[in-house]
């Protein structure tokens, strides 16, 4: 059975604000090396399929961005134009019934573009026995992490590891990201895997979760596409079926209710580049345990996370543990263990007038 990729990178990335604007979000940025996320996606998962046999889905506005960005690397026709932002379910359920009517069949990987991940050997084999247990089982397939530290931005897998073979197990259930205390609990259980958001099923498994589990989604867009093809560019009956769909996650929709679903262990590094915490992971440190990209200098300053774009000089004095972020007309600080809030800032930035900083 043929093997397909599909990358999402519709996500605006808010919470890595002010790194990730809306006409560039995170999947657009050098984090890390000469290669923006998306790129660097696309060259990993390459190694498992062709480029012809790699898909991009990525909201309208994004498109132009996206062209330029991959135009020398993949195929610009395999971008699938999504109408608007309605969350994961939308993403992968039209992605799906796209690519089920150009292909009539296939094997299908949904991986987010902004992942991070060195260990590129243990990735492609994690990929490889992802695709082969979502063959002989005809169940959708996760990819789980073993957990380094107690995240609490991360959603866990729970394993049955009696239920299943040496590749891979059957999930019990998803914890969404709990709090520090649950996830030192997580964290030191051999039970639970960090959910990578990587998930796989043939077309014919995950267009039966959609007709079970979601339905609305299933027909709105199906007669949209049927009443209207035109590659995988947007459509009016396309637009009208994505003003009508519910705005859900697949994890929340699919994942968490169905009990068709296996999980491979993938033993890859990996961090979810979420928030700007996760820059910690890739930039180099100091003597002082700062993670520093950019121009810096500071005195008496531990633990923080400095990233500064347009050779801005970014300097502190006695600060530790926060997150100071620099671009050409926007500084966010806050401390580290508060990134997660960065959404709330977008949104209250939005509500003071300033949306042309977003």
């Amino acid at each position: 059975m043929d093997r397909y990729i599909v990358i999402m990178a519709g996500g605006v990335g808010s919470r890595f604000w002010p790194l990730s604007r809306e006409k560039k979000p995170k999947q657009f940025i050098r984090v890390d090396g000469d290669q923006c996320m998306l790129v660097q996606t696309i060259e990993r998962v390459c190694n498992v399929v062709s480029s012809e046999n790699c898909f991009i889905v990525t909201n309208k506005d994004l498109l132009r961005i996206t062209q330029d960005t991959i135009k020398d690397i993949m195929p610009i026709e395999n971008i699938i134009e999504e109408p608007s932002r309605k969350n994961t379910a939308a993403c992968i359920a039209y992605s799906t019934l796209l690519l089920k009517n150009k292909f009539g069949s296939g094997i299908l990987s949904f991986i987010p573009a902004d992942g991070y991940i060195e260990d590129n050997v243990n990735y492609v084999k994690a990929l490889e026995k992802a695709y082969l247990a979502a063959k002989s089982t005809k169940n959708l397939i996760t990819i789980g992490i073993r957990p380094t530290y107690p995240a609490t931005g991360y959603g866990y897998i729970q394993c049955d590891r009696s239920k299943g073979n040496e590749s891979y197990f059957k999930v019990k259930k998803f914890v969404e990201k709990p709090d520090l205390e649950t996830a030192k609990k997580l964290c030191s259980s051999n039970d639970y895997l960090w959910n990578s958001g990587i998930v796989l099923g043939d077309m014919d498994t995950l267009i039966n979760h959609f007709k079970q589990l979601l339905p609305n989604h299933y027909n709105l867009l199906s007669e949209a596409i049927n009443q209207d093809m035109q590659g995988f560019s947007c459509t009016n009956a396309i637009e009208k079926a994505y003003q009508e769909v519910e705005n859900i996650s697949f994890d929340v929709s699919v994942l968490e209710k169905t009990s068709q679903i296996y999980t491979v262990r993938g033993e890859f590094d990996w961090d979810d580049m979420g928030s700007m915490e996760a820059l910690s992971k890739t930039l180099k440190t100091d003597l002082k345990g700062n993670f520093i990209k950019g121009n810096y200098c500071g005195v008496d300053t531990s633990g923080c996370v400095i990233y500064s774009e347009e050779n801005i000089l970014v300097t502190s004095i006695g600060i530790d543990n926060m997150v100071i972020a620099c671009t050409k007309d926007a500084i966010v600080v806050c401390p580290r263990d508060r990134v997660q809030e960065m959404k709330e800032l977008v949104n209250e930035l939005k509500n003071k007038g300033y949306d042309n900083f977003i």
